[in-house]
């Protein structure tokens, strides 16, 4: 009878358990490949409340259970209530240009369904942040499944120049970055066919929202003065459809998660990445609508042809006053100064076949452009 007794104590206990369990791990058919994933619940989820769910990428050559542990964004799930999902990219890598092959944007799209349909997930609140190759993976799905993704954030992540070239959002897609200006795995200023300048690439996103004029830049509070560097908090402005784009350029940073549990090079310790890209998505949803805005007091500028092969017109609802070309890699290549008039005629005969990026300054703000010569 004790046998029973304890027998029965045992089974009880263990059944608690797993009713309790909150960190699961699952396959699902995506592409032909089993795909692999780690799924996180928040303590109190019960699916009678529609739940948010963050999306969080590994790095190129790690997996889902290091960015677990690495990123800490359980505790930030446990204290704001979203489910957090860790993927598993084939061969550790994601494909965003680089790495792997597989088709990762139809992965994410159908872990969205899968999670549907077994938890009571707010579908107009889906994020996706990552970490490096994460990062650059985050991008390419604001580019191409922008109408399931509601925003995301990159931690030293860029773009390649090839999807920055071929990215054409059909929405305004909130943006944080998070960089490192020594960053030596993802340079800060790019890198050839690996990355896009993080500046450009987050000049990008403020244009692809409509965000008006340069951005609104402080600095962060040094509390850690013993981690080797700083951190410089952007915010652009204006911006349309209720969007925003933010960056924390971190001064002397290298290729880390700030507010890591651990310190794999210089790690910024003023900020915890995962806290301050859940309080940035926690303000995003796909049905958010758009405030009412007065046309004359918004930046608008056109370009055109675009793609061009020689001449293209900048346009102007306002007066130009200067404008530069940069190539994809952030080089300045023609700086044109006291235009003063609303209709310029750039000559880009002289450069060659590619992408290059328009910094227009004008009476009531700068816009940025982005420029294909073929």
């Amino acid at each position: 009878m004790k046998n029973v007794y304890l027998l029965f104590i045992a089974l009880l206990f263990f059944s608690t358990l797993s009713i309790a369990q909150t960190d699961l791990t699952g396959t699902l058919m995506s592409g032909g490949l089993d795909r692999e994933y780690r799924l996180h619940l928040p303590p109190g989820y019960d699916g009678s409340e529609p739940t948010p769910l963050v999306f969080n990428l590994h790095g190129y050559t790690s997996d889902a259970w290091q960015q677990e542990f690495y990123s800490g964004m359980k505790s930030v799930s446990d204290a704001n209530g979203f489910i957090l999902c860790h993927p598993e990219g084939i061969d550790n890598s994601w494909n965003s240009g680089f790495g792997s092959s597989a088709d990762d944007v139809g992965f994410i799209s159908d872990m969205i369904d899968e999670f549907a349909s077994n938890y009571n997930i707010d579908l107009n609140r889906v994020y996706s942040t990552g970490m490096s190759n994460g990062g650059y993976m985050s991008y390419k799905l604001a580019c191409e499944l922008g109408d399931r993704i509601a925003a995301v954030a990159s931690v030293t992540g860029s773009m390649v120049p090839s999807e920055f070239a071929a990215c054409n959002p059909i929405r305004k897609t909130p943006v944080m970055q998070i960089h490192g200006t020594a960053d030596p795995t993802v340079p800060y200023n790019g890198s050839g066919t690996l990355a896009v300048a993080i500046e450009t690439v987050v000049a990008f996103w403020a244009e692809n929202s409509g965000c008006v004029g340069a951005p609104t830049v402080s600095a962060v509070p040094d509390t850690d003065t013993e981690d080797g560097c700083t951190a410089e908090h952007w915010v652009y402005n204006g911006c349309e459809d209720e969007s925003a784009v933010e960056f924390y350029k971190i001064i002397g940073g290298e290729h880390t998660w700030p507010g890591a549990p651990i310190n794999i090079g210089i790690t910024n310790g003023d900020i915890n990445a995962s806290e301050v890209i859940w309080s940035f998505f926690s303000r995003f949803s796909l049905d958010m609508t758009s405030p009412v805005q007065d046309i004359k007091e918004r930046v608008e500028v056109q370009i055109g042809p675009n793609p061009t092969t020689s001449i293209t017109m900048v346009q102007a609802n306002t007066m130009i006053q200067s404008l530069s070309v940069f190539d994809i890699s952030g080089r300045e290549l023609i700086s044109i100064e006291e235009i003063n008039t609303a209709n310029y005629s750039l000559n880009a005969s002289g450069l060659a076949n590619g992408v290059y990026w328009l910094e227009i300054e004008t009476s009531t703000g700068t816009i940025t452009k982005k420029l294909m010569k073929q």
